[in-house]
C-alpha cells in the first residue's frame, strides 16, 4: 500500500526514486482518467477535484513543482483533445502537493496560500474658504468609453492571460480614440510609439519604469508590447509564445506588464474621460508585521478530523485539538513569495505512524484558532519519511485593481 490523495496513489507500484505533484481542478472530474506520457502518468478520479502526475527524477520540492506542472498541463491537454473531460487547474502556484525522494525516503509537502482581503473606505476631502466655510466641490460627470468594457472584463476573469488581453484591448481602444492610427504607411509599433509619446503629455509614464531608463516611453512600450502583448496574442511555431498556464517565469513577466498597463489605462480614463477610480489607503506593511507576530507564536496541528470549517469557532475546545499531532513549525522567510509570509511545519516518520489520514491542518494560538487548511479528499499517509506543510499568508488590498489571478 502507498500514500494516496483521495483515491489516487502518489507512487506507482515498484517505482524507483518516485516523485510527483498534485493540483486542484476548478471542479471535480466527471470521469476516471489515466494517461501515460513519455515519462509520466497523469490520473484523475471521478468526483475528485485533484489531478495527480507521477514521474521520477526530482530531488527537491522546486524540481517536483517545475516538472510536475509541465507534465500535468500536457496530460490535461490530451484529456481534452481525446474527449475525456475539459477542465483547468485552479491556483497551481498557490495550492498543490509535491513529493520527491531523498536518501531517507519519500518526502511530501502540502502547499497552500491563505489570502486575506483588506480594504478601506475612501477618505473625504473638505475644501474651505478663507472664512472657514466648506466649499461645495465641483461635480464631475464621467463619460463612457468602450475601452471601459475591456477593463471590466479584465477585472472579472480568473485567468491572468485573459486579463492581460482584455486590458491591452482597453489600452488600444483608449489610445486609438485619442490618437488614431494612420491609414497608410504606419505599422503597429510605429503607431504605438507615436501615440504613447503624444499621450505622455497628459498621462505620465515616467514613474512606471526605473529612473535610470533614458527613454521612459520606449521602456514602457517594450514591457507592454514586446515582452507581453506579442507572446500572448500569437501562437505561431518558431516565435516566442506564452502558452496558457505556462511557466511561473512567463506569468511573472505578464503580471508585471499588466500592473503597468492597468495604471496607464486608469490614467487615460481619468485624464480624457473624467473617470477616476475611487480607492482607499491600506498599510499592508503594518498588517504583515502583526501577522508575523501571530505566526511566530502559533502552533501547527495535524488531524484526521473531517468536520466542515466553522468560521464562528472560538477557543480550543473541539476534540480534534486534543488528538491532533503537533508539527515542528517555524517562520520560513527563505520560502516567502513576495511579501507573503511563509510558515513551514514538519513531522517525521515516527510520529506519522499515529496519523493514518490527514484531513485538516490548524494554526492555533494558545487561546483560539488562527488559520485552517482542509484536504477535501484526505491524504492517506503510508511509507513517508517526512511530511511538510508550507503555508503562505498574504494580504490583498481590495481598493486596488485586481492583481491576483487563480488561473
Amino acid at each position: 500500500m502507498t500514500s494516496k490523495l483521495g483515491g489516487i496513489p502518489l507512487v506507482k507500484e515498484k517505482s524507483s526514486s518516485p516523485c510527483g505533484a498534485a493540483f486542484t481542478l476548478v471542479s471535480p472530474a466527471s470521469v476516471d482518467v489515466l494517461l501515460s506520457l513519455a515519462s509520466a502518468e497523469v490520473e484523475l478520479r471521478q468526483g475528485q477535484k485533484d489531478v495527480v502526475v507521477r514521474f521520477s527524477g526530482a530531488k527537491n520540492a522546486s524540481e517536483a513543482f517545475t516538472k510536475g506542472h509541465v507534465l500535468v498541463q500536457q496530460g490535461l491537454d490530451l484529456a481534452s483533445i481525446l474527449g475525456h473531460l475539459d477542465t483547468v487547474i485552479r491556483d497551481a502556484e498557490e495550492d498543490h502537493v509535491l513529493w520527491w525522494t531523498e536518501q531517507a525516503g519519500l518526502v511530501a509537502r502540502i502547499v497552500s496560500t491563505m489570502t486575506q482581503g483588506v480594504g478601506a473606505s475612501p477618505g473625504k476631502l473638505e475644501v474651505r474658504d478663507a472664512d472657514g466655510n466648506i466649499v461645495s466641490p465641483i461635480k464631475i460627470e464621467p463619460r463612457h468609453h468602450i475601452g471601459f468594457r475591456y477593463y471590466r472584463l479584465a477585472q472579472t476573469t480568473d485567468d491572468l492571460y485573459d486579463a492581460y488581453r482584455n486590458m491591452y484591448l482597453a489600452f488600444e481602444a483608449l489610445l486609438s480614440s485619442r490618437f488614431p492610427k494612420k491609414k497608410r504607411g504606419e505599422n503597429e509599433r510605429e503607431w504605438l510609439d507615436r501615440g504613447l509619446r503624444a499621450a505622455s503629455t497628459s498621462v505620465s509614464l515616467i514613474d512606471l519604469v526605473p529612473s535610470t531608463e533614458p527613454d521612459p516611453t520606449a521602456a514602457v512600450l517594450k514591457i507592454i508590447y514586446g515582452d507581453a502583448r506579442l507572446p500572448l496574442f500569437h501562437a505561431k511555431a518558431g516565435e516566442t509564445v506564452y502558452a496558457p498556464h505556462d511557466s511561473p517565469e512567463n506569468r511573472e513577466v505578464v503580471s508585471n506588464a499588466l500592473n503597468i498597463l492597468t495604471r496607464i489605462v486608469l490614467r487615460m480614463a481619468e485624464a480624457w474621460f473624467d473617470a477616476r477610480r475611487m480607492g482607499g489607503l491600506v498599510w499592508l506593511g503594518w498588517i504583515y508585521d502583526i501577522t508575523r507576530k501571530f505566526l511566530g507564536e502559533a502552533r501547527m496541528l495535524a488531524s484526521d478530523d473531517p468536520s466542515p470549517p466553522d468560521p464562528a469557532e472560538k477557543g480550543l475546545t473541539h476534540h480534534r485539538f486534543n488528538s491532533a499531532l503537533t508539527l515542528c513549525m517555524r517562520l520560513a522567510p527563505e520560502l516567502q513569495k513576495g511579501d507573503a509570509l511563509a510558515v513551514l511545519g514538519c513531522i517525521t516518520e515516527t510520529e506519522l505512524k499515529n496519523l493514518s489520514v490527514l484531513r485538516r491542518v490548524d494554526l492555533v494560538s494558545n487561546e483560539q484558532p488562527i488559520l485552517m487548511l482542509t484536504l477535501d479528499a484526505g491524504l492517506t499517509i503510508k511509507d513517508l519519511a517526512r511530511l511538510e506543510v508550507l503555508l503562505h499568508v498574504r494580504a490583498n488590498n481590495l481598493n486596488q485593481p485586481k492583481s491576483l489571478f487563480r488561473q
